[in-house]
């Protein structure tokens, strides 16, 4: 159909951009969504992805994209996509943000929450959340992933109800909203008001201020 025929010319135009910059990842992190769309075996995606890691062994935006395919959504499951994540938040060099990928596994497979009593207070979500702080506090502040990170976590801190936790985030991000969760939902702006608002609301209900908080 016309879809595999627009996704495979997107595969032969990645593989002449590797041929005209061997060294560069951009072609081969491009060709991760051709992979999905293409439904790659395994072997295809491992050969894909090890010219990856070879380039950028610590992309964080390749990492996500591979995160995908590794989904139930996509071509994997949740085991999949947790051991993916687990692995490489293991190796993740000092200053990465790579620990927080365990939290976007989470995310990938979140279940209908009205049907799972506790999710948020769960062991796998704290331990998620718990990588993600530690992500976001070692990474560089010019990091172009580190406002998608600490938007991922305001929606888990506000169904956490860790109502200050969120709020430092928040104060970071305002006026930001161009990422994971937002953007799957129809209109990203109001998505975010409403936890932005949520937020707020449980801070000041526990004797928080946000007038106070530091800037």
């Amino acid at each position: 159909d016309d879809f595999r025929i627009i996704l495979e010319e997107a595969r032969t135009v990645c593989g002449e951009a590797a041929l005209l910059a061997p060294g560069d990842p951009v072609p081969y992190i491009v060709e991760l969504a051709v992979a999905r769309g293409l439904k790659y075996t395994p072997e295809q995606f491992d050969q894909l992805w090890a010219k990856i890691i070879d380039r950028a062994p610590a992309h964080m935006g390749a990492h996500i994209a591979a995160l995908h395919f590794h989904s139930e959504r996509w071509h994997g499951s949740r085991k999949d996509a947790d051991a993916f994540a687990t692995a490489a938040a293991a190796r993740a060099p000092q200053g990465s943000l790579l620990a927080a990928l365990p939290l976007f596994a989470v995310y990938e497979h979140l279940p209908e929450v009205n049907l799972v009593q506790g999710f948020y207070q769960g062991q796998v979500v704290t331990k998620a959340v718990g990588g993600a702080m530690f992500a976001v506090h070692a990474a560089r502040p010019d990091d172009p992933m580190l406002a998608h990170v600490r938007h991922l976590l305001v929606l888990f801190l506000v169904h956490m109800e860790r109502w200050s936790e969120a709020m430092h985030q928040l104060v970071l991000i305002d006026g930001h909203v161009g990422a994971l969760p937002w953007t799957a939902e129809p209109d990203p702006a109001a998505q975010y008001a409403v936890y932005r608002a949520l937020a707020v609301a449980g801070y000041e209900a526990n004797g928080g201020s946000p007038a106070t908080l530091p800037q």
